[in-house]
């Protein structure tokens, strides 16, 4: 089975330049916690994808205006993404690798062509429930702890 056969096709996308408003937004109403997000409004080349929780530490984290945060703050840039014709397998192993719940899908161009989520794997009956298992699992392991400073400071 290809992953063609299971993406989500022509998703929501946001551009860098969009505001962190605009694509919480259209996570609303497409009910989605992804965006891809592509070279500009009018492109389909994937530059990255924004979730909401990238959202939420760029701006609720920070007690930053959402109008005024854009979208290429806060997204991720280094991604890894796959191809229609692949097979679903190459899918759940970039989400082991990735710790990732969706993968964008793109052509030999880089252009977007879908989304692929964990989800759309486990309505897959052809898949073993161990594989979904391991994937799973992997993803759910803590990441790596990156230094960071602190949004607030606490009084001592």
């Amino acid at each position: 089975m290809t992953i063609h056969d299971v993406m989500t096709e022509n998703p929501a996308f946001c551009a860098p330049s969009s505001s962190a408003q605009t694509a919480a937004l259209v996570m609303q109403q497409k009910d989605t916690g992804i965006l891809p997000v592509t070279a500009d409004a009018f492109s389909r080349k994937l530059v990255g994808v924004v979730t909401d929780r990238d959202l939420c530490m760029a701006v609720l984290v920070r007690g930053r205006d959402p109008s005024h945060v854009w979208v290429q703050e806060c997204m991720t840039r280094d991604l890894a993404a796959c191809q229609p014709g692949e097979e679903v397998s190459a899918a759940l192993r970039l989400m082991r690798e990735h710790r990732v719940r969706r993968i964008p899908v793109v052509d030999e161009a880089g252009n977007l062509k879908g989304i692929v989520s964990l989800a759309d794997l486990v309505r897959q009956r052809s898949i073993s429930p161990a594989e979904l298992f391991d994937t799973l699992e992997k993803i759910c392991e803590p990441a790596p702890v990156k230094p960071s400073k602190p949004a607030v400071t606490l009084a001592a």
